[in-house]
């Protein structure tokens, strides 16, 4: 079984707005909050541990989880975050 040991991107899609006080928490991860009210979340380098901070404290939050996607912003897919999204 071949593991990825390198860093990836990754978007973490939530429901509903984060509050700006909370955004220091998330380091690394730029957070934006959409029109539609959901909350995007990414990261063009992010290794394990880091991905699983996140989704730790978006637990910890409780705060409601819509997809988790990687991806590879560097290749030449410039939808990437996009994916999954249907």
């Amino acid at each position: 079984m071949k593991t990825n040991t390198g860093n990836s991107a990754y978007e973490i899609k939530l429901k509903g707005h984060l509050d700006a006080r909370w955004r220091a928490w998330f380091e690394g991860w730029t957070i934006t909050n959409l029109e539609n009210g959901d909350v995007l979340f990414k990261s063009a380098s992010v290794d394990q541990s880091g991905l699983h901070g996140a989704l730790d404290m978006i637990r910890d939050l409780n705060l409601t989880l819509i997809s988790v996607i990687r991806g590879d912003p560097a290749s030449n897919d410039s939808n990437w975050e996009e994916k999954g999204e249907k």
